[in-house]
């Protein structure tokens, strides 16, 4: 009835009465009578009961709508059987002339329209306001249960024409379809194929997408594409057709901006008259990431098989022809895999290579183990190579094999390294010798033969002279080539002896002829004739001479150790006495040499091992006064105990090892003094060595950037011996390191080289008086006389003075008199650790003695 009703209203809106009629009386015979007869009423609509005929009542009573008519006064004039039916409260009531507003009043009263029950007058005045309208249209939920759809239009004189319809069974279908729709997991919405606006959206894409349902209705499906793909998307939307094929898949964004992957199904359907598309999307983000993971790991493996340094190879595991080779395969075996694959191993490799893997891949497939690693050798188009192969069975779920696949590794060359390495361990890389590990092994099997033979063999140690001289003047490379002349000499003399370089210019022979220490001797002597020639190279005639130690299984020692030891101690006699000669090893007379010798092996080790320590000595004013302390190293042999400073300061200082514990005593002076309380002053001595090697005033000022120590609270004592060197050079050292505001004292003056001219040079900001001469106060008048001197200078020149070993008041007497206003001695305190000292470094107030 909504259609004919449609066709009876004109462009204008105004419905025509009798087109309308004619309409719905259409299906009787005499439809053209009762057209007729209701002529009269297509002006007007005043038609008055009487002018009614059973015919027009026939065809209005035959439609399945109901229909009212309303004159321009909104009073019905009009009705048929169908409308009352619709309205069952309104039998009895309706009569022409009622108003539209009683009609509904009655049946508001009833309780017939359920969207009213308690706002019936907010109600009905809606529904008054939307009655009014040119053309409306509205569903009513009814008491009954039914739904009916309202469709109202105006008439030309003003009327209403009013249709109804039972869409009870759509509603429910609707119902049902929303249900479905609503209530659905998966997200979906509803969206107008023209203009691309959405129409409807479940909760599960509101859920989903994270858009509020106000938001998904001011958009368009485009608003849920990434921006650089909406064009696409534009065209991919307009070309769809009706399937719910899930072969489509889309890139949406959600609402905080994520974008995921949906898989879309599509359906084209009405909706209000209008083409519409309903798309259930399915958010398959994680499923694509996994796919794509797998798809990207199967690249990823088959790159690596393929780019694998090492021969990788499949076969079948019936035919057990190659069904795989990778690139390093083909590199390898020097074949094409397309010449490889679908050929068997005795094809390719021959009898032998052939039944060697057919053994191991039946003992695979057997299942008694799990993988076989396996050497061979092959011959290939790069000569023959040594191989070792890795097979293992890759099975398929019940356990049956799918593949045999295998890893080859070409390690030819690896082995011949191994080869060179396990050589290059035991000997020397420029002479080829054995070096000292391979000395030590052959001394230990050596001793374990002579010892059950009752044998004797000697040692001899030979040492290049002046080889560190021949160095400086050649080169290096001319230097090496004298090593490799002198192995070559030696190994010459040698006959069954054995040659050895434990390194550096030092060569170690042993002579396995049991008359000893004869046989040594002579074969002393003899190398010694063999480098009485000159070296010639690069035409150049270089003359080196050789000292000779010898020491003597079992006489001299029974360890390979001791025996190298002892030997090494008549050497370091022959050169510390003259060079060029030979010494057997005579325990009494070389035994203070190798303790000396092993004393300072001992003192490499010591700092590492922390038996260094440093020890403070109070320095004050001449009443006591302790105004800051003197850090001294000490040093604790772990089974020596003590050992004096007199004894192993020369030793360090002759190995350059004062390098590296001279640093550690600044550095752990200056981190002590950073600690104390008051601001007390310390003291450090620097070695000359310090001087001659590194960057001095680098290593001062590190040290106290990284302690903290302000640099007028250090002060470093330097001796006179160390201006006799490059004055210049070090003059200027010592200017750098004062213009830190390190304060530099001169240590032991009077005891050296001592000269004003060093006084007149640099601007010492201190001197010591050396002990020797304060412990001779009052017993010499030569020591009295200068230390009068050396103050009285002193004074002149604006210098302060120290006077250190102060052990007696009769000595602080005598220089409190002379005027020396600072004293260092026992009278003040002991060198010890700083702990003893711990009331004076942390009061707030200086300390006294007195």
């Amino acid at each position: 009835m909504a259609r004919q009703l449609a066709d009876a209203t004109h462009p204008d809106g105004q419905v025509d009465i009798a087109a309308l009629l004619k309409v719905v009386g259409s299906t009787y015979e005499n439809y053209q009578a009762a057209l007729h007869q209701a002529a009269g009423a297509t002006g007007t609509l005043d038609v008055q009961p009487t002018d009614k005929s059973s015919r027009v009542n026939a065809a209005l009573d035959a439609a399945t709508e109901g229909i009212a008519v309303f004159d321009a006064e909104d009073r019905v004039i009009l009705w048929n059987r169908r409308y009352v039916e619709f309205y069952p409260e309104l039998d009895g009531f309706l009569v022409e002339g009622r108003t539209f507003e009683s009609m509904l009043r009655h049946g508001l009263e009833r309780g017939a329209y359920i969207d009213a029950r308690g706002r019936e007058e907010e109600w009905l005045k809606a529904r008054l306001e939307r009655h009014a309208l040119s053309n409306s249209a509205e569903e009513q939920h009814r008491a009954d249960g039914r739904w009916i759809r309202v469709e109202e239009r105006r008439t030309a004189d003003g009327g209403r024409v009013g249709i109804r319809i039972d869409v009870s069974d759509f509603k429910r279908r609707e119902a049902a379809s929303r249900l479905l729709f609503e209530d659905s997991p998966v997200p979906m919405y509803l969206f107008d194929f023209e203009t691309l606006r959405f129409l409807a959206v479940n909760r599960a894409a509101i859920a989903h997408y994270g858009y509020t349902v106000h938001q998904f209705m001011n958009m368009g499906v485009l608003d849920i594409r990434p921006q650089r793909v909406r064009a696409e998307a534009l065209v991919s939307i307009r070309n769809w057709i009706d399937t719910q094929s899930g072969d489509r898949l889309f890139r949406h964004v959600k609402a905080d901006g994520t974008e995921i992957d949906v898989e879309v199904f599509t359906r084209r359907q009405i909706h209000n008259g209008r083409q519409a598309v309903l798309v259930t999307a399915i958010d398959v983000t994680e499923r694509k990431r996994a796919t794509d993971e797998l798809e990207a790991t199967r690249e990823f493996l088959d790159t690596i098989i393929e780019n694998v340094p090492a021969a990788v190879f499949a076969k079948d595991p019936f035919s057990r022809n190659y069904i795989l080779l990778n690139r390093a395969g083909e590199l390898l075996f020097g074949c094409p895999r397309d010449a490889f694959v679908g050929k068997n191993a005795r094809q390719i490799f021959g009898e032998r290579v052939a039944a060697a893997a057919e053994a191991e891949e039946d003992e695979l497939l057997s299942g008694s183990v799990r993988q076989l690693t396996a050497s061979e050798t092959i011959s290939t188009p790069n000569g023959t190579r040594l191989l070792t192969v890795t097979r293992m069975v890759v099975r398929n779920p019940d356990g049956s094999p799918r593949f045999i696949v295998g890893v080859t590794m070409d390690v030819t060359e690896k082995r011949r390294a191994e080869e060179r390495i396990a050589y290059l361990s035991q000997h020397d890389g420029l002479t080829g010798l054995p070096n000292r590990d391979a000395m030590m092994v052959r001394l230990a099997d050596g001793i374990f033969a002579a010892t059950a033979t009752q044998a004797r063999f000697g040692l001899l140690c030979i040492d290049i002279d002046r080889f560190k001289t021949l160095n400086d003047l050649y080169g290096h490379a001319v230097a090496d080539q004298v090593l490799q002349e002198a192995a070559r000499r030696l190994v010459d003399i040698a006959g069954d002896g054995l040659v050895f370089r434990p390194g550096g210019n030092e060569f170690v022979l042993i002579s396995n002829d049991p008359d000893q220490p004869n046989a040594s001797r002579r074969l002393a002597a003899l190398a010694q004739t063999v480098f009485s020639s000159d070296i010639v190279i690069d035409d150049k005639a270089i003359r080196v001479g050789i000292s000779v130690g010898i020491a003597t299984y079992p006489l001299d020692g029974d360890s390979g150790s001791l025996l190298l030891a002892n030997a090494g101690a008549a050497l370091y006699h022959v050169k510390s006495e003259a060079r060029g000669q030979i010494r057997v090893y005579e325990s009494k007379a070389d035994q203070v040499i190798r303790d000396r010798w092993v004393l300072q092996a001992d003192l490499g080790h010591a700092l590492r091992n922390g038996e260094l320590s440093l020890h403070f000595q109070p320095q004050a004013e001449i009443n006591g006064r302790i105004f800051g302390f003197e850090a001294l190293m000490r040093w604790t042999h772990p089974t020596r105990g003590a050992i004096s400073p007199d004894a192993f300061i020369p030793l360090a200082e002759e190995s350059n090892l004062i390098l590296d514990m001279s640093a550690w005593v600044l550095k752990e002076a200056c981190r002590t003094a950073a600690g104390w309380t008051h601001p007390l002053t310390v003291a450090v001595n620097l070695s000359p060595i310090q001087f001659q090697h590194g960057e001095l005033p680098l290593l001062i000022q590190q040290t106290l950037i990284d302690t903290g120590l302000p640099p007028s609270r250090l002060e470093l004592e330097i001796t006179e011996g160390i201006l006799l060197g490059d004055f210049a050079h070090i003059v200027g050292l010592l200017r750098r390191i004062k213009a830190m505001g390190v304060r530099i004292a001169m240590d032991d003056f009077g005891t050296g080289y001592s000269s004003l001219s060093y006084l007149q040079a640099f601007p010492f900001d201190k001197i010591k008086i050396d002990k020797s001469f304060v412990q001779s106060i009052g017993r010499t008048e030569q020591a009295t006389t200068i230390i009068r001197a050396v103050i009285g200078l002193c004074r002149g020149l604006g210098i302060p003075v120290i006077a250190e070993g102060v052990e007696t008041e009769e000595q602080r007497s005598f220089l409190a008199q002379e005027h020396c206003t600072e004293i260092q001695g026992y009278i003040i305190g002991r060198p010890a650790p700083i702990q003893v000292y711990s009331k004076v470094v942390d009061s707030l107030a200086p300390a006294s003695t007195t």
